[in-house]
Order: C-alpha cells, then sequence, then structure tokens
C-alpha cells in the first residue's frame, strides 16, 4: 500500500497538479548554483537545531551518524532543488517516510525541520543574488543608474521570486511525500496489527463455541485442548471451568436424588406406621370416659373459683397501674425539676459573663480616663456600657430567683406524688392476700381433681405405652423429614446455579407425583 502511494504515475500527478513542468524545472535551474552552495550550511544549521531538541536528538545513537544522516540529506535536497523527481529520487523518499515511520518520528518533527532548513537556504541565496545581481549594475552618467539598469534590475529580481516559487513547490512535493509515506506505513501497520488480533479473537471464539455448543448438546466432557493467544488464556481457564463445575453439579445432582428418594420412602413407611399406631390408641382413650366425666365437674368448680381470682387479679393489676402512673408523675416532675435547675445553671453563667465584662469594661474605663485626662470624652461611652451590663446582671439575678421558686414548688409536688403512689401500693398489697385465699381454694378443689384422675390413669398408661411407640416413630419421621429437607435444600442450591427455560408441560410432569397428605389419606 505505501509502495503504491509513492508510485511514480502518483508522483507525476502531483507534479502536474501543483505546477512543476519544464518551464518550472528551467526557472529553477537559475539559482541551481545558489542552492547547492547555500544547502550543506542551511543542513548544518540543521542539524545543529536537532541537537538541542532533546524530543528529536533521542533518535541519533551519536554525533557520528547524524554526520552521516547530514551527508545523505544534502544528496537528497540537491534532488530537491535541482527538480529531480524520478525514480531514484521515489524510492529514496520511501525509505526515509519509512524510516521514520518505524522510528516514531512524527511529522510535525520532520515538517518543523523543513522550516529551519527553507530559512536558511532561502535567506542564504537572497543575500547572494542581491550581491551578485543587484550591486554590480553598470552606473551612468554622474553615477547614477540607467533606465536600462533599472528595468534589467526589476527583470532579475522577477526571476529570483519565479525561482523561489518553484523551490518551495519541490520542498512541498517533498513534504507529501515523506507525510503520505509515513502515514500509509502507519495504516498498513494498524491494519495488520488489527487483522492479527481479530485472527485471534476469532481463533479463540471458535474454539470456545465448539465446547460451549458440546455442552448445549449435553456432553460435559469437551475442554478446549489447543493453545490459545496469552490475550486469550483467561477465556481458555474460564470455559473449562465452566465445564468441570458443570460436571462436578451434575455428578452432585445425582448423589442427592438418590439419597433423596431413599429418605423419601423412610418417611412414607413411617407415616404409615404412626397411623396405625393411632387409630389403636384412639380405641383405647374410649375407656376412661366415666372419670373424665367427674374431672369435668370438678374442672368446672375451678373455673368458677379461678374466675373469682382472676377478678381480684385484675383489681391487682389496675391498682398496680394506678401506682405505675403515679410514680410516672414522680419521675416526669422529677425531670423538670432537673430541667430548671439546668436553666438556673445556664443563668448563673450569664450572670458570671456579665460580671467579667462588667470588669473589663470598669477597666478600660479606668484606663481612658487616666489616658484622656479632662478630654476623656470616652469615659462616658464606657460608663454607659457598664450601666447596661449591669442591669442585664439584675435581670438574671432576677430569673434566678424566680426559678428556685419554682423548683421549690415542683419538689413539694413530687414529694406528694411520691405519698400518693406508696398509698396505691398498700392497696396492691391487701389485693394480693385476697388472691392467696382463693388460690387455697382451688388447691381444696384439686384434691376432688386427683380422685378422678386417678380413676383414668390406668387408661393412661395403655395411652402411654402406645405414646411412646409413636413418639418413637415420630423421632424416625422428623428425622427422615430432616434429610429430606437436607437433601432439597441442596437439590435446590445445585438447580439454582442453571439458568433455564420453564418447562413446557409443567403441569403434566408433575402429575404422578402426589403429596404426602394424599397418600396418607
Amino acid at each position: 500500500m505505501a509502495a503504491q502511494a509513492s508510485s511514480a504515475s502518483e508522483l507525476e500527478e502531483r507534479l502536474t497538479f501543483i505546477g512543476l513542468d519544464e518551464r518550472a524545472l528551467a526557472e529553477l535551474a537559475t539559482i541551481q548554483g545558489y542552492l547547492d552552495r547555500h544547502l550543506p550550511m542551511a543542513l548544518e544549521r540543521f542539524y545543529e537545531k536537532i541537537a538541542t531538541v532533546p524530543a528529536v536528538n533521542r533518535f541519533f545513537a551519536d554525533n557520528a551518524q547524524m554526520r552521516r544522516a547530514e551527508s545523505s540529506q544534502i544528496d537528497h535536497w540537491k534532488k530537491i532543488a535541482a527538480g529531480r523527481f524520478d525514480q531514484q529520487y521515489v524510492e529514496a523518499s520511501r525509505r526515509i517516510g519509512l524510516r521514520h515511520a518505524r522510528i516514531g518520528l512524527e511529522p510535525r518533527w520532520y515538517i518543523g525541520g523543513y522550516g529551519v532548513i527553507v530559512d536558511h537556504l532561502v535567506s542564504g541565496v537572497i543575500q547572494e543574488f542581491i550581491a551578485d545581481n543587484l550591486h554590480t549594475s553598470a552606473k551612468g552618467l554622474f553615477g547614477r543608474k540607467t533606465g536600462n539598469d533599472n528595468a534589467e534590475t526589476n527583470q532579475k529580481v522577477v526571476e529570483l521570486g519565479a525561482a523561489l516559487t518553484q523551490v518551495f513547490k519541490a520542498i512541498l512535493i517533498d513534504v507529501d511525500q515523506a507525510v503520505t509515506v509515513y502515514f500509509d506505513k502507519m495504516t498498513e501497520d494498524a491494519a495488520a496489527i488489527s487483522k492479527e488480533n481479530a485472527d485471534k479473537v476469532l481463533h479463540a471464539v471458535t474454539a470456545t463455541g465448539n465446547v460451549l455448543q458440546k455442552m448445549a448438546d449435553g456432553d460435559l466432557r469437551e475442554r478446549i485442548e489447543q493453545e490459545l493467544d496469552p490475550s486469550m488464556a483467561q477465556l481458555k481457564r474460564d470455559t473449562n471451568a465452566v465445564g468441570e463445575k458443570l460436571s462436578g453439579i451434575i455428578h452432585q445432582l445425582r448423589d442427592t436424588s438418590s439419597s433423596l428418594k431413599i429418605a423419601t420412602s423412610e418417611l412414607l413407611s413411617g407415616a404409615n406406621d404412626l397411623s396405625a399406631r393411632t387409630q389403636r390408641q384412639a380405641a383405647t382413650i374410649e375407656r376412661p370416659s366415666t372419670g373424665m366425666n367427674q374431672l369435668v365437674d370438678a374442672v368446672l368448680d375451678n373455673a368458677k373459683i379461678a374466675n373469682d381470682a382472676a377478678g381480684s387479679s385484675n383489681l391487682s393489676m389496675r391498682t398496680s397501674e394506678e401506682g405505675r402512673l403515679a410514680m410516672s408523675e414522680a419521675t416526669t416532675a422529677m425531670e423538670q425539676l432537673a430541667d430548671t435547675s439546668e436553666k438556673i445553671a445556664k443563668i448563673v453563667g450569664m450572670i458570671d459573663d456579665i460580671a467579667f465584662q462588667t470588669n473589663l469594661l470598669a477597666l478600660n474605663a479606668s484606663v481612658e480616663a487616666a489616658r484622656a485626662g479632662e478630654a476623656g470624652n470616652g469615659f462616658s461611652v464606657v460608663a454607659v456600657e457598664v450601666r447596661r451590663l449591669a442591669q442585664s446582671t439584675a435581670q438574671a439575678s432576677s430569673e434566678v430567683k424566680g426559678l428556685i421558686e419554682q423548683s421549690g414548688v415542683e419538689v413539694r409536688n413530687g414529694g406528694r406524688l411520691v405519698t400518693e403512689a406508696a398509698n396505691r401500693f398498700d392497696a396492691m398489697q391487701t389485693s394480693a392476700s385476697k388472691t392467696n385465699e382463693l388460690v387455697e381454694v382451688i388447691a381444696q378443689k384439686s384434691q376432688v381433681q386427683a380422685a378422678a384422675i386417678e380413676e383414668i390413669s390406668r387408661s393412661i398408661r395403655e395411652m402411654d405405652e402406645m405414646t411412646q411407640h409413636n413418639a418413637a416413630l415420630v423421632e424416625e419421621t422428623n428425622a427422615a423429614i430432616e434429610q429430606t429437607e437436607e437433601q432439597a435444600h441442596r437439590l435446590d442450591k445445585v438447580v439454582d446455579v442453571f439458568m433455564i427455560n420453564p418447562m413446557p408441560n409443567k403441569h403434566e410432569a408433575g402429575q404422578h407425583i402426589r403429596p404426602l397428605s394424599q397418600k396418607r389419606a
């Protein structure tokens, strides 16, 4: 691509477009000698400039390499000055542009270098041209130039301008060549890197896609075996890790499913046995019905007495609640007392501050009076401030007095409330005594219940034996249920790892599974 951009045919198009034809080259040839003489000095100044710029100087290993580059540039610039844009020039320009692209020399530096060279080159050519053509013209009578001499001078200046114009065109052509080759090379390198990266990604994606397709088909044995680019190594590791993880999950799912089936079988067997024993127990319970009737009568009497006891207890509770409220009021009064004390403390602090300020003002008044003598008008101002502070002090003292009196009243109220609370708690004690009497009555009735309960104890013993069997079965059932629950949780965790679509016939798929309650029925 770079070779195509720098081909001779394209260069010819550029020369035609910019106007470097045979006439232009002829104009350029008129100052060829000047250019050849000043090129070495211009390039010397250019490389002296490079030596002072670290950003460019770093591309040269030493001064010897810089001198070699300078020599090559002299030959190259002589071709430019002579307008020799042949195939040899094209190849040289291409080498220079490629060299700049490889070492990373940005166009801004060597375009700036053209400016340095042109500065010295054009300046030298013009100065020498003036010395040769404008200072040696023949003089007319009395040392004045004739009209013909002026015309000749003007013509030479025009010719110089035309020649320099062609020089600038030739230099622009060379700049275009170098920049074009540079950017063509950069574009070519970028395209190559992009293609290389795309190939790496395609290779990795293809390998990963093959493994994922196998996984989608249910074969979890497939792995990425071929080597991938280091930048894709993480993708390979992650893909293979997914395969390993899925394989482990499937193995765990199979084991969990088997354990779940065994636990469910044990649960069903125990539930059936428990159901049979419960039925036999129900038949046994029918025998102690007579004793249960007596027990019911006694329980009814006890219930009435218990109601009376509940009434007394309620009274005690209400009394206790009233006592609690009284104590709450006492607490509130104490809190108000504390708040009042806090306000008193703040006012006392204010009094202290006012006293301090009063002392300072008095001191200032004394100092002012001492300094001013009879003319001390400032003393009157200080005296006014002292009076104001004294008034503030008096007002704060009055507030302190009022708050102290209020605190006394609240303290007395608090004492009264505490006394009332004590009285109410005495009433609670009386109620508690009444409750105790009722409890004694309940105890007497309980003896009647004991006689009836003895009658049914024999039946209870039989029931107890059956209950023991049932308890053992319940424990086994619970153990099986816990195991089932644990296995179900494990199975849920395993299944939750996957993101799957809902089953299309979910209702039909679950018809063969009946709840345990239905099986018992």
